[in-house]
């Protein structure tokens, strides 16, 4: 079963070094040329399938399946959204916890398709991580503008959070229209953006919270007035909300990074 991600381009193009971004799309290419090398041998072990990951003691499916793809479109689709919108989505939440939330998504979402899909379906792709990656970035900069090329011709305006919302949208209701056949995986789509929001709104990443638990005035509380009479971290991730990380002199940025060592 082909999991394959929505027609359009996300025409955004993140800042800064990205080595997580880096290494997963370096991992996923890499998976991709043995998969074609293998022949297709690869799928029933590796790709996610349903009776198999469980029944037949194979867990690691949940986790290998995000690296098979079903065609080079598939990939590229992928990997171009990974590109896209992972950079500024791992500038917000470290190195580290962002190959985490990528895993962490993609589980969820391969989990959800295995309760809805039966054999000899083997569900292969990196899209329920990749709608846990656009989760994340419509929370952290929902108003930034994203130009999607819808079919490839026809581009569309929209904020962040806009586009987040018309995408989850779309799967829900292919969803309610056949729950359990076609050659996409939309559970796991649906699975990784629920995976992904959740725990954007428990980390406090949501409208009202700050990073590491808690809300507004309440729980984890990252830094007083810096030296100098620079901003507090919580300023500077207000701003980071309204205007992206771009938005961010060096000196602001090394003020963020030294609060998120701390």
């Amino acid at each position: 079963m082909q999991e394959y991600h929505p027609r359009a381009l996300a025409l955004d193009f993140g800042t800064g070094h990205s080595p997580g971004v880096k290494r997963l799309l370096q991992a996923t290419v890499g998976c991709f040329v043995l998969q074609i090398l293998a022949g297709g041998s690869l799928e029933p072990v590796l790709g996610l399938v349903p009776g198999a990951a469980v029944g037949r003691l194979m867990p690691w499916q949940f986790v290998t399946y995000l690296f098979l793809h079903a065609g080079a479109f598939h990939l590229f689709f992928n990997m171009y959204a990974l590109w896209a919108l992972g950079r500024d989505v791992e500038a917000a939440l470290g190195t580290r916890r962002f190959v985490a939330y990528y895993l962490m998504c993609g589980v969820a979402g391969g989990a959800c398709a295995y309760l809805f899909y039966e054999p000899p379906a083997v569900i292969m792709g990196a899209s329920g991580a990749i709608f846990g990656v656009m989760t994340a970035f419509a929370v952290l900069y929902p108003e930034r503008v994203i130009t999607l090329l819808v079919f490839f011709v026809i581009p569309v305006r929209m904020t962040a959070r806009q586009m987040a919302l018309a995408l989850a949208g779309i799967e829900l209701l292919f969803v309610v229209q056949n729950p359990h056949g076609g050659v996409v995986a939309h559970f796991a789509h649906l699975g990784g953006a629920l995976c992904g929001y959740l725990y954007m709104r428990w980390s406090g990443f949501c409208r009202g919270g700050r990073p590491g638990g808690g809300r507004r005035g309440g729980g984890f509380h990252a830094g007083v007035t810096g030296e100098g009479g620079a901003p507090d971290t919580d300023d500077l991730l207000d701003k980071i909300s309204r205007h992206g990380l771009g938005s961010l002199t060096e000196d602001e940025r090394e003020q963020l990074r030294r609060a998120s060592r701390r």
